[in-house]
């Protein structure tokens, strides 16, 4: 009886060592699917962004003298008619001028000035800035910001530009959705990774655009509202930092961007949550 239960127990260790066996390798087949999806996409935004540097270049210049030729055109006295056409042509070739703009920054390929520096600092500079949109649109903020976070190396304006579009994403989703809203903001430390997390109470994103947010010219917004360029120059910056960038969402459950990055080997800064 006594060998029969030692051939049970070793029987249940296998099982066990198979299961976990078994979890590992689908964990790291998980791991190479996101890494190949990652590749695709970093290979689809080079090809562009050479495309659109190009196109950015072309338009740039007579852009300008657009804007140029209407500013004088405003500064004179002229009917009001006529200026307010004016003044249309004005604003439009503007907007057209920031697209152009936003074009060259995603094509734009150089080194960030990267130093150490605390993501909840970025962070909180971000909310300061949106303080009074956040006011106005009755939109709350609740940030859980990991106290003792470590450093991480980053270009401190680039990782500005990467929260500040997802905050304003965020608000206009929400505030479109029901004209106020609530966006959680947690930072912590999983590992090796510095793990941030903008949570909104929105409408959350369709499954079949979860894949595709990060593609140039992609948006759900409505025509004039945005350009789709916003969320593919957050993932090169990411991508420039070895971080990563990701969206999770349900329909009507509102939606959570996720960006991660490294933790220098040599930091001496160790402290965090850990998972």
């Amino acid at each position: 009886m006594e060998q029969v239960g030692e051939i049970q127990v070793e029987r249940v260790m296998e099982l066990e060592a198979l299961r976990r066996r078994v979890a590992e390798i689908e964990s790291m087949e998980a791991e190479q699917r996101r890494a190949e999806e990652q590749l695709i996409i970093t290979d689809r935004l080079a090809s562009i962004g050479e495309l659109a540097s190009g196109i950015a270049h072309e338009l740039n210049n007579p852009l300008t003298s657009v804007i140029g030729f209407a500013q004088l055109l405003l500064a004179k006295d002229i009917p009001d008619e006529i200026k307010e056409d004016v003044e249309i042509i004005y604003s439009e070739a503007r907007r057209a001028a920031d697209v152009m703009k936003n074009l060259l920054i995603f094509a734009r390929k150089h080194s960030p000035a990267k130093q150490l520096i605390n993501i909840n600092e970025v962070i909180e500079k971000v909310l300061a800035l949106r303080a009074y949109e956040h006011k106005v649109e009755n939109i709350q903020v609740v940030s859980h910001l990991a106290p003792d976070l470590p450093l991480t190396m980053a270009d401190c304006f680039q990782l500005q530009q990467v929260f500040l579009n997802i905050v304003i994403n965020a608000e206009h989703f929400m505030r479109r959705e029901s004209q106020r809203g609530t966006l959680t903001i947690t930072t912590r430390r999983v590992g090796n990774i510095i793990r941030a997390y903008f949570i909104d109470d929105g409408p959350g994103i369709a499954r079949g655009n979860l894949g595709r947010l990060f593609d140039p010219f992609f948006t759900t917004k409505e025509v004039g509202e945005g350009t789709g360029l916003g969320l593919s120059i957050c993932h090169g910056i990411i991508i420039e930092h070895r971080g990563r960038i990701y969206a999770q969402s349900e329909p009507g459950k509102g939606a959570t961007f996720i960006v991660e990055l490294p933790v220098p080997v040599n930091n001496k800064c160790q402290g965090g949550i850990n998972e």
